[in-house]
């Protein structure tokens, strides 16, 4: 029985030593230098998603920023992004060189939504898919009063986009999904330092290195390239290096926009060397174990065998290798193995493929994001912002916990539209994403949130 005790302490220290998984792009980065007189603008994405919708895919045909002078076009190239899957989550959807100046407002053109979501009632759970219809193809956003774009000659500014799918998705009588689509979209100036500037999700291959320069390229899953620069203080885990990361090897970053476009890495994970993943959220489990997960990435393409959004079962039976995102050490095994399986967890299953068949011998516990509501009178707080609080209504969480689920928090968590656990006490049924690592407890077998980051939607 001392066992668990054991393992809360070492959640405990999860919790305070969050880093986050990755980043991405929709451009290739080139590291080459700029003109005198320019400035660049970086874009970033997240979502606030509706529970039951796990895949949530529109293209961005441009992206523009105004003044009431000039506009500038930060995103030219149509990029089709599954908001979906960014739960509490960012990507790096766009980078380019623009005129310096304050730009008060920004425009997006949109086409082609498609939304994915779940059913946990059939067994094994199932997808219904659906062609949304836009009721405005292009929107035009301000950015919060006082608060505009500013980018100086040779400076780097970040735009971060919030699709808010909760307030975009329209409902019939009974809370189904219509179909329907008008798009809301906040925004707000960032910073490449600032938190919500920050790359949290970007997983991809390695297609070379390069040790003299302290680089190495990396192609990402919407088939885009990106340069991603190292340097002495870049952390990688396990015995790996620089010099000895594997070319095809599946790779996540986590780091820094940079004024070139590239990302200095803080922190590069060796997912798996087998040249081929899928990734997604747990619906079921079965013994073995077998798994049934929603399939939301995966690299190389395995169609038709394993299409991109589709419920899939994998044999895990006979993988003795898990491990838990950015978490190398030699206890990760004790947190997270074939026992500690729970729905609604994200994970990553390495493994070959070959003649179409996909061979499993990795499992890798992501960082995710869950949405659902603060359940009232449940903040604890042991000190400062340690402590737990309750939330119910996201889909899978709810359903693996057979209603609220618990959120578990650290000194280091950070909490965005809100003073902290104590703020919390006091925000009834307010709408919260947590992003974290999603663990089984040991004494319930229910899922348990270690959060990172808790933010109050508005």
């Amino acid at each position: 029985m001392k066992r668990f005790p054991f393992v809360t302490a070492l959640l405990a220290l999860i919790a305070l030593t969050f880093t986050a998984c990755g980043g991405g792009s929709s451009t290739s980065s080139t590291g080459g230098g700029t003109q005198d007189a320019q400035a660049q603008v970086f874009v970033t994405g997240e979502d606030a998603p509706v529970t039951s919708v796990v895949s949530f895919y529109i293209t961005i045909n441009s992206i523009t920023l105004n003044n009431s002078s000039s506009t500038v076009t930060v995103l030219s190239q149509p990029t089709t992004v599954d908001f979906g899957r960014l739960i509490g989550l960012r990507s790096l959807l766009g980078f380019n060189t623009v005129t310096p100046g304050t730009y008060t407002s920004a425009t997006f053109t949109l086409a082609n939504p498609v939304i994915y979501d779940v059913d946990m009632t059939t067994n094994p759970p199932s997808l219904a898919s659906m062609n949304g219809t836009l009721t405005n193809s292009t929107v035009t956003v301000a950015f919060p009063s006082g608060s505009p774009l500013t980018v100086g000659k040779n400076g780097l500014a970040g735009l971060h986009l919030d699709f808010d799918l909760r307030q975009s998705l329209a409902v019939d009588g009974n809370g189904q999904i219509t179909g329907s689509l008008n798009p809301n979209i906040d925004i707000m100036a960032v910073s490449a330092s600032d938190e919500l500037g920050q790359i949290t999700d970007f997983t991809g291959s390695v297609l070379s290195v390069s040790t003299s320069a302290n680089t190495f390229m990396v192609q990402g899953p919407y088939g885009f390239q990106e340069v991603i620069d190292t340097n002495s203080q870049t952390v990688f885990n396990g015995t790996y290096t620089l010099a000895s990361l594997p070319v095809n090897g599946i790779v996540c970053v986590e780091g820094t926009v940079q004024a070139d476009g590239s990302i200095m890495a803080s922190g590069v994970e060796v997912i798996t060397t087998d040249k081929a993943f899928i990734s997604g959220r747990i619906l079921a489990i079965n013994p073995g174990p077998t798994v049934t997960m929603f399939v939301g990435e995966e690299l190389p393409n395995l169609s038709p065998n394993i299409p991109v959004d589709t419920v899939y079962t994998v044999d895990l039976s006979a993988v003795t290798q898990y491990d838990v995102c950015f978490f190398d050490n030699w206890f990760s095994q004790q947190l997270f193995n074939g026992s500690t399986l729970v729905v609604g967890q994200r994970i990553f299953v390495g493994g070959t493929a070959q003649s179409g068949t996909f061979t499993p011998d990795m499992v890798s516990l992501r960082r995710q994001g869950v949405i659902g509501s603060l359940v009232g009178n449940s903040v604890s707080i042991i000190g400062g912002n340690v402590g737990s609080f309750q939330m119910q209504n996201d889909l899978l969480m709810s359903y693996a916990a057979g209603g609220p689920f618990t959120v578990n928090t650290g000194a280091g968590t950070i909490f965005e539209n809100i003073n902290g656990l104590t703020g919390l006490q006091s925000a009834g049924a307010a709408n919260l994403v947590v992003r974290g690592l999603v663990f089984k407890d040991l004494n319930t077998g229910k899922p348990v949130v270690w959060a990172h980051r808790v933010r109050v939607l508005q």
